[in-house]
C-alpha cells in the first residue's frame, strides 16, 4: 500500500511539472504595445471591407461623411474613436494565419485606418468577435499574427453608409417657442404663447382668436417633434417628386426663426415622408414616431375620425 502511494504522488508531481512547462510554453510570447493614439489629433478614418470604402472627414470640428458631404452621426464616430483610444491585445491566438476561422480574409474583414491630414498614422484589421462576447479578433499592420482584443466592438464599424448619416431632423428647445401654426386636413390653426405678466412661470396658449389651448396638447406635440430623428433618408432628387404632392401635415414653428416640418404620405406603408426647415434631404419617419405626432395635430385641430379617414 505504501508502494501505491508513492507511485500516485510521483504521477501527480510528474503531471504538475508537465502542466507547469506547458504553460510557461504556450504563454511565452510577447504582445506587441499599441502605443496611445491622441485622437483629438485625428481629421481622418475610413472603413474598408469587401464593398466600397466609407470615409470621414474632420472639418472645423465637424464630422462629415466624405463622399457626399453628409452630416455624420456623432455618436458613431465617438465609438470609433473610442476604440482607438482603449484598443489593447489580451492573447496571442494563431501564428498560422487562419484567416477565414476568425473571419479576417478579404472577404470577411473590416480594414480601419485614423489619419491626421494625409498621413495614416494608426490601422488595424478586425476580424468576427469571440464566443465569449467579450474579445474581437484583430491584425495589425506588418503583423501576420491573429490577436484577440479587449471589447466587442466590430459592429461600430460593420455599418452601410446610411446608418452613419446624422439622422437628426428637427431640434429645438420647447421653451423657446412663441408661436405653433399647424395644419391638416385642410384645417389650419395658429396658437400662440402667452405669459403671465406678474409670473413669468405662467404659461397659457391660445388661438389667434383668443380660445384657450389644452397645454397638454401643446406639450404632446413639442415631445414629439423637438428632437426629431428620421428612419433614413431617400435618394437627392425625391425632393422634387414632392412638390406634385399634397402635403399630409404642416406645422410651422416661431421663434427668433420660422422652423418648418412638413410630413407627406405617398405610398401605403405606414411609414411618413418629411422635409425639414433643418435639414436639406428628404427623409422618412417611422410609424411609431408618425403615431405620436399626427394625434396631437388632430388633437389640436379638433379633426373627428371622420375627417381622418380623408387622409
Amino acid at each position: 500500500m505504501k508502494k501505491e502511494y508513492l507511485i500516485l504522488v510521483a504521477l501527480i508531481l510528474i503531471l504538475g511539472a508537465y502542466l507547469l512547462f506547458h504553460k510557461e510554453n504556450t504563454n511565452h510570447y510577447v504582445l506587441p504595445d499599441i502605443a496611445k493614439i491622441d485622437i483629438s489629433k485625428i481629421t481622418g478614418l475610413v472603413i474598408e471591407k469587401k464593398q466600397s470604402p466609407i470615409e470621414f472627414t474632420k472639418k472645423e470640428g465637424t464630422w462629415i461623411v466624405s463622399a457626399k458631404g453628409y452630416l455624420a452621426d456623432s455618436s458613431s464616430i465617438e465609438k470609433m474613436l473610442d476604440t482607438l483610444k482603449t484598443l489593447k491585445l489580451s492573447a496571442l491566438v494563431s501564428q498560422k494565419e487562419d484567416l477565414k476561422r476568425y473571419q479576417l480574409d478579404d472577404d470577411n474583414r473590416i480594414l480601419f485606418k485614423a489619419l491626421t491630414g494625409q498621413k495614416i498614422i494608426f490601422e488595424f484589421t478586425m476580424g468576427k468577435t469571440a464566443q465569449s462576447f467579450n474579445h474581437t479578433f484583430v491584425r495589425l499592420k506588418d503583423d501576420k499574427n491573429i490577436y484577440s482584443a479587449n471589447g466587442n466592438f466590430r459592429s461600430y464599424f460593420d455599418n452601410p453608409l446610411d446608418d452613419f448619416r446624422d439622422k437628426k431632423v428637427l431640434e429645438f428647445k420647447e421653451e423657446s417657442i412663441k408661436q405653433i401654426f399647424i395644419e391638416k386636413n385642410g384645417i389650419s390653426k395658429t396658437i400662440i404663447l402667452k405669459e403671465g405678466e406678474k409670473d413669468k412661470t405662467s404659461i397659457t396658449w391660445t388661438s389667434d382668436d383668443g380660445t384657450p389651448v389644452d397645454t397638454k396638447m401643446i406639450s404632446n406635440l413639442m415631445s414629439a417633434i423637438s428632437f426629431l430623428k428620421c428612419e433614413k433618408y431617400l435618394d437627392d432628387d425625391f425632393k422634387n417628386k414632392l412638390e406634385k404632392e399634397k402635403p399630409l401635415c404642416k406645422i410651422i414653428l416661431k421663434n427668433k426663426n420660422n422652423i418648418e416640418l412638413t410630413l407627406f404620405k405617398i405610398d401605403t406603408q405606414d411609414n411618413l415622408i418629411g422635409i425639414s426647415s433643418m435639414n436639406e434631404y428628404v427623409f422618412t419617419i417611422n410609424q411609431f414616431t408618425g403615431k405620436e405626432i399626427l394625434p396631437a395635430i388632430e388633437n389640436l385641430l379638433g379633426i373627428t375620425k371622420k375627417e381622418k379617414n380623408k387622409d
